[in-house]
């Protein structure tokens, strides 16, 4: 094991690069890379990640969290809403509630989890990979109808995933904290609607504020800075307070885009540092996997793969019929829905912090095996879809 974490980061970002550009021959996505070398230099099997580096995963997840979650609330332009009318919004809700009930279900019902735990596993499994599914239209250059709802309802699927999982893991932590009961469910619920109030009035507050001084920025250097210095104090307001990081900092990106005419420069000044920051993240989601717990949770693993996907198809069709979409749209718009990625992993590692018992290895482990599944088979189902809608030529 190397106990320097200086040189563990060194051998981190060195086979980052040489691996990264493996993958791009094969056309595999570059998250999958990141996250197969941290399986392979996790304790399990290389063991080159220095045990100081993993004592600091806690401080990088928060970062990182805070800059997807900024991200993803670009999405809520009022701008955005209108231009993509009542089908994005339809299909979205619909199989983002149809995947987290089914995978919830299934997970108490048949494989006798705890439900608020089971909650927890539907809650991630809404989520989905804009990047993937992004990089596919670019790549086949797909064009239509399809494709347009379709980018739309990955813009802000992943907003409904940070709701329902700061709901889902209020009710968890209420219910580890509290005995069963009456007053326990109450509780949960009091907390969970605290908590998420909370942590959007961190958001705006930080927003609003944000706003005020933007004025006396001069420079690109001074906008990188400026906006750094609000995310940070967002997400440290919000962890000091035990609200939802991703839910504060989505908020006030959310804020920021329907407020500041020059929200975009404030987004785009972040793509500079962000890929450092992402690659140590999902290196060490990697490194975290626990072969041992994955063994013994196999059947759990296919079983949220399995019914994931069904959830996802099945609540995509009945949104698409809610506002009569037309008849592609309601037969592959599931399937397109299949990539995911950081925000599951960004989830699961809060959950990682934040359970006893052993509930958070289990949960980030069987995320980040499925993970690895949609991200190699993600891509290939999206592209099968848009050439089925005859949006893309087939080869």
């Amino acid at each position: 094991m190397i106990k320097d974490p200086i040189l563990s980061l060194a051998i981190v970002f060195i086979l980052s690069f040489f691996s990264s550009r493996l993958v791009k021959k094969f056309k595999i996505p570059t998250i999958t890379a990141y996250i197969a070398l941290g399986i392979l230099l996790s304790p399990g099997l290389l063991n080159l990640v220095s045990h100081k580096l993993f004592l600091a995963s806690e401080f990088f997840s928060n970062i990182v969290l805070g800059m997807i979650a900024f991200s993803l609330g670009a999405s809520f332009s009022l701008g955005i809403f209108r231009r993509v009318g009542k089908a994005v919004v339809s299909i979205s809700i619909t199989s983002a509630f149809a995947a987290w009930l089914l995978v919830s279900f299934v997970f108490w019902l048949i494989f006798h989890q705890p439900f608020y735990i089971a909650f927890i596993f539907g809650a991630i499994a809404t989520a989905t990979a804009p990047a993937a599914v992004v990089m596919v239209t670019q790549e086949y250059r797909s064009r239509g109808e399809f494709t347009d709802t379709l980018l739309g309802i990955v813009a802000i699927d992943d907003a409904w995933a940070l709701i329902i999982f700061a709901l889902s893991l209020a009710l968890a932590k209420s219910f580890i904290a509290h005995t069963i009961g009456i007053t326990a469910v109450f509780n949960a619920l009091s907390k969970s609607a605290m908590e998420i109030a909370g942590s959007f009035l961190v958001g705006g507050l930080t927003a609003v504020i944000f706003n005020k001084f933007t004025h006396l920025i001069t420079s690109v250097k001074e906008r990188l800075i400026y906006t750094l210095g609000f995310l940070f104090l967002t997400i440290g307001l919000a962890y000091s307070f035990n609200f939802s990081v991703l839910l504060a900092c989505m908020f006030m990106g959310a804020v920021l885009v329907n407020t500041n005419r020059m929200s975009s420069q404030f987004f785009n000044s972040l793509r500079d540092i962000e890929t450092p920051l992402y690659i140590i993240f999902f290196v060490l989601a990697g490194a975290s996997l626990d072969v041992r717990v994955l063994l013994a949770g196999g059947g759990l693993a296919l079983a949220f793969i399995i019914f994931r996907t069904l959830g996802k198809y099945v609540g995509a069709f009945f949104g698409a019929v809610i506002v009569d979409s037309p008849r592609l749209v309601k037969k592959y718009m599931g399937l397109a829905l299949i990539p995911q990625a950081g925000v599951a992993l960004a989830c699961a590692l809060v959950a990682k912090h934040s359970l006893n018992g052993g509930w958070g290895d289990l949960i980030l482990t069987i995320t980040i095996a499925t993970t690895v599944v949609f991200e190699l088979i993600g891509p290939s189902i999206t592209k099968f879809s848009l050439v089925k809608a005859g949006e893309i030529k087939e080869e």
